[in-house]
């Protein structure tokens, strides 16, 4: 199979880039402002905001199927940011559907989020924040491609993840940081609990479900979820950190307040992709990450 990856220079995609299977042919669609100096793939295509140029593109190299990881991830934003939410996470990816829609691609593969839905009892929508709520509303606008040009979307929702070499401050991040430098870390009080995935099983997810895409298979929902299985708080999370790298992690638990609309417990209620499951255990993917940083 062809297919076209949005978001390739993110820390998911970059590892997509690296896992490629043996039957698929994966192109980069970047911007022009993109760095693409450490872009781990021979062929890419630069999107100047030329849909019709890009509907070319995806016929002349045969794409079948999207996988579409670019956002702009905030966590809370300011009134300067509302713009450039929407321009990255609502209209480029309209514009990528419209040129999917003008060409013979089959399938498009969108990353969701469990923020979509905060505090949800089932599969009810409510947005933890803005960045959330464009996800959603992105998942409305190709509802109309779905069902006036054929075709076949599914959405596949994430919770958090971690691995090496990853550019986001996130929590095992910091982590790693103050357990390697002694530095002291003010956090909330930590009793919100977190699901969290190794970089390894959420890219086997993707290629399973864009594989399960290219088939045709008719018995795909509109959209699946990955996680663990297994919900920790973050104060356990730092425990099991510091006992498997053998370092004092030095905290300061309510150092400072919950962010407004804290998750205090990660969605659980969508659909587990079938037939996959998280093979990393947390102990194994924090020494695998701790190994890698090292080496590199």
């Amino acid at each position: 199979m062809n297919i076209l990856l949005t978001g390739a220079t993110g820390f998911i995609g970059s590892n997509l880039l690296l896992h490629i299977p043996e039957d698929c042919r994966c192109y980069a669609l970047v911007r022009p402002t993109t760095d693409i100096s450490h872009l781990q793939c021979a062929d890419i295509h630069v999107f100047d905001g030329d849909v019709d140029a890009l509907a070319s593109f995806l016929r002349e190299k045969k794409i079948s199927g999207i996988l579409h990881l670019a956002s702009l991830y905030l966590s809370s934003h300011r009134s300067e940011d509302v713009a450039p939410l929407v321009s990255s996470n609502v209209t480029f990816g309209a514009s990528v559907l419209e040129a999917a829609a003008k060409s013979d691609v089959r399938w498009f593969l969108n990353t969701g989020t469990i923020w979509q839905n905060y505090e949800a009892e089932g599969m009810e929508y409510h947005p933890v924040n803005l960045y959330a709520a464009t996800k959603e509303a992105f998942i409305s606008v190709a509802r109309y491609y779905v069902e006036a040009c054929g075709l076949r979307f599914c959405t596949l929702k994430l919770t958090d993840t971690y691995g090496p070499h990853d550019p986001r401050r996130k929590i095992f991040a910091l982590f790693r940081e103050i357990a390697e430098s002694g530095e002291t870390l003010a956090m909330s009080p930590g009793e919100q609990q977190m699901d969290i995935l190794y970089i390894d099983d959420v890219v086997r997810g993707f290629w399973q479900l864009a594989s399960m895409m290219e088939r045709g298979d008719e018995s795909l929902a509109p959209e699946y979820r990955l996680g663990s299985g297994h919900l920790r708080s973050l104060q356990e999370l730092a425990r099991i950190f510091s006992e498997t790298v053998g370092r004092p992690l030095h905290i300061t638990w309510g150092g400072r307040p919950y962010r407004k609309r804290e998750v205090m417990h990660p969605w659980q209620e969508g659909e587990i992709l079938p037939r996959w499951q998280a093979k990393v255990s947390l102990r194994e993917g924090i020494l695998k990450m701790m190994k890698d940083c090292a080496e590199s």
